[in-house]
């Protein structure tokens, strides 16, 4: 049901300025990803998915302030999030050596084992969710994201 589909008496979304229509549909294609997601996987949740990812693309061991800066959330959110991975045996929660106050993040076995079963699944899944998509289509996506993403970070100050 994205905007631009839905009937509305209020709106007519046809003559409604794009750039509102995209803005609501952001926030309905992230919460129809998380629905699809959650309900497609029962052992991670999409933010459980999605911080696990993250933290594989560091070369060490991430901070958990570090982990939260790349995920683009607080450090109350990705510790919660973090605390339940720890618990169904996915991360280790480690005191840093040369700072006691941080804590560093660690993917255990269990964690790359579900990684290798689950990789066929994440790509059939990527495939379908851009099906019909042309690579045109994908890389003028992938541009507007940047850009967008670059503005709200002028926007919030960071």
């Amino acid at each position: 049901y994205i905007f631009l589909k839905k009937e509305s008496k209020m709106y007519d979304f046809e003559k409604m300025d794009k750039r509102y229509l995209i803005f609501g549909n952001i926030f309905l294609l992230a919460n129809r990803l998380q629905t699809v997601m959650d309900n497609a996987k029962k052992d991670l949740t999409a933010k459980q998915w999605l911080v696990l990812t993250m933290l594989g693309s560091f070369e060490e061991p991430p901070t958990l302030k570090q982990l939260a800066a790349m995920c683009e959330t607080s450090h109350q959110n990705t510790k919660e999030i973090v605390n339940k991975l720890e618990a169904k045996g996915f991360v280790n929660i480690l005191k840093d050596e040369a700072d006691k106050r941080a804590m560093r993040i660690l993917r255990t076995s269990k964690c790359e084992q579900w990684s290798k079963d689950n990789e066929e699944y994440g790509m059939n899944f990527i495939s379908e969710m851009y099906h019909g998509l042309s690579e045109e289509e994908i890389r003028i996506m992938s541009e507007a994201q940047i850009k967008i993403f670059n503005n709200l970070k002028k926007l919030g100050g960071k």
